[in-house]
């Protein structure tokens, strides 16, 4: 066929894939939509198609739902399952507050009472309703009026099963990335698919999230149920062809060396009118190994220079805009790149995700909402009371007192005068020296934090982005996901790294390096490195070199082109 047949072809079959879609009565609908192949357009057409009435649109990752608000607009309210959750609990409750770090706080309180309790948020993902960890857990969410991410969906969960009517019905009901749910989550939707047209979409080849208790099972199971008619989505109009086919081997080979075991085999295609030009300028994926972390970013810098001006130009193009860069990679790789080169790349943004120890401030800002609330005032007793006494306040917390009558009215005093004083800094105005030193002697050791924290900043205008210039963003494999970009630069492509151990490699690894793969819409980089820092350690002994990631060898070479073994040297 010649390229205009095959142009021809994929146009009429994708829209019949659509068709079959939007044509479809089944009130429970199913789609495999494999990365970049269109899944918010077709939420959008799904949504005109059924504009009457109300429709929703849920997923558990944050990011996205910014990009569906964006792109559906009134045609459905856009939520994660967390903020969703919490509206309607609110709406229960009058009032609930939504602290992401409650279950340390709980963890804590577990150890502090010596109790033999551990895992909270898996039994509560799990859905091990008989365990005593979540009993505990809602006991203490109680008393502290307050839920997390996991209990908000467990909260509304079994309200569900008892009050059905506090959701209400709806025309049509989306949920993405299902592949990524936990049995809780599943039994969430199970619940609200009863109310009204449901549309699940996943691709089992993207579950990327461990420690959660996700399964791509889950999406399986769905999609091979025959309670909802199945669809897919097969052509990708994001990456050039060498990523849709380079991707297509890997996986294959994956599951012929054992790993993806009941993977749903679906069609993965280059939609060759809009990448036509892209898989021509770039037909190959670019490897190379460095000698060292540095070297790394010294090669990072040698790629960034190449981009063309029309790249650069193109990602910022307006209503579509996406890094003109990204690079995914192990934290101690990014960290090198960000080191050596954000001084010459001033749009260089190192996207890390990682969890804060809870600070003096959240008990003052709980406080100052609340100046009751137990929550506020269990936090600031971790920072102002020894071991022996938080424990006394916890046991007696454990028989329902509530902490304004189990703590010293002295310290209820003197830190509710705290939180007179932090209002008045706040306010900028009237923060005399004579309050500095009254505050001083108080939180003493936290002074300068809180006034930093509290202290009115000004509110610097918002500097708009050079267009002429182009924007990088630093990632983990997971998060990464969701994210695509001009140019896709894997770093830290070790065994070691990714995958951790070869001889024990989990399927979780394999969709984090597929999904790091297919975020490409012009051209990949995968680059591995012989040494961290140099092959003597500081001691005088040679240090054994990296291994180049076992994933590279499940790419076939006819869509590899292999620099060798990079030195600084070597990089001009």
């Amino acid at each position: 066929m010649t390229i205009e047949e095959i142009i021809s072809a994929q146009k009429g079959e994708r829209e019949k894939c659509l068709d079959a879609i939007l044509s479809s009565k089944s009130n429970k609908k199913i789609i495999l939509a494999g990365a970049g192949t269109g899944k918010t357009f077709t939420f959008k057409e799904v949504l005109n198609a059924n504009s009457e009435g109300e429709n929703i649109a849920m997923t558990f990752i944050r990011m996205l739902t910014s990009d569906m608000y964006v792109s559906f607009g009134d045609l459905a309210e856009v939520k994660t399952f967390h903020a969703y959750c919490k509206k309607i609990l609110h709406e229960q409750n009058g009032k609930v507050e939504l602290i992401p770090f409650l279950t340390k706080i709980i963890e804590e309180d577990a150890q502090i009472l010596e109790l033999e309790l551990k895992d909270f948020d898996r039994n509560i993902q799990m859905l091990d309703e008989g365990s005593p960890e979540v009993a505990f857990y809602l006991r203490r969410g109680d008393y502290y009026d307050a839920v997390s991410f996991n209990d908000s969906v467990y909260r509304l969960y079994k309200a569900l099963q008892e009050k059905p009517h506090i959701i209400p019905n709806f025309n049509q009901i989306l949920i993405d990335e299902y592949q990524d749910f936990n049995p809780l989550e599943v039994a969430f939707i199970n619940e609200l698919e009863k109310k009204g047209n449901i549309l699940i979409v996943g691709d089992d080849d993207q579950a990327v999230y461990s420690g959660r208790c996700a399964s791509p099972n889950h999406l399986r199971e769905k999609f091979n149920s025959g309670d909802y008619e199945p669809f897919e989505l097969p052509f990708c109009s994001r990456c050039p062809d060498v990523i849709v086919s380079a991707t297509n081997a890997f996986l294959s080979n994956a599951q012929k060396k054992g790993f993806l075991k009941g993977r749903v085999n679906k069609r993965y295609e280059c939609f060759i009118e809009l990448k036509e030009n892209d898989s021509s300028r770039f037909p190959k994926i670019i490897t190379a190994q460095c000698s060292t972390g540095n070297t790394v970013a010294k090669y990072v810098d040698h790629i960034i220079q190449k981009i063309d001006a029309s790249d650069i130009e193109e990602s910022w193009k307006e209503g579509s805009e996406y890094p003109t860069v990204l690079i995914v990679g192990p934290k101690q790789y990014l960290a090198i790149i960000q080191k050596e080169l954000s001084d010459k790349y001033p749009q260089m943004v190192y996207k890390l995700n990682e969890e804060k120890p809870i600070s003096v401030i959240e008990g003052y800002d709980i406080l100052l909402r609340d100046d009751s609330s137990n929550l506020g005032w269990r936090i600031l007793i971790a920072f102002y009371f020894k071991s022996k006494e938080i424990k006394t306040f916890i046991e007696e917390s454990e028989k329902g007192k509530q902490m304004l009558d189990i703590l010293d009215k002295e310290f209820i005093q003197q830190q509710k005068r705290v939180i007179e004083i932090i209002s008045i800094i706040k306010a900028g105005e009237g923060f005399t020296e004579e309050l500095k030193d009254e505050l001083k002697k108080v939180v003493k050791d936290f002074y300068d934090e809180i006034v930093e924290y509290y202290f009115p900043k000004e509110k610097k205008e918002e500097e708009k982005p050079d267009k002429t210039k182009l924007s990088i963003l630093l990632s983990s494999f997971v998060g990464c996901k969701g994210l695509s970009a001009g140019y896709v630069i894997i770093v830290g492509a070790n065994d070691s790294s990714i995958p951790k151990d070869p001889s024990n490699i989990s399927d979780v690894e394999i969709a984090q390096f597929m999904v790091a793969l297919t975020r490409t819409r012009k051209q990949c980089h995968i680059i591995s490195n012989k040494w961290h820092i140099a092959p003597m350690s500081k001691k005088g002994s040679y240090q054994k070199p990296y291994e180049k990631s076992v994933f590279l060898n499940w790419i076939p070479s006819k869509f590899i082109e292999d620099k060798g073994v990079l030195k600084s040297k070597d990089i001009k």
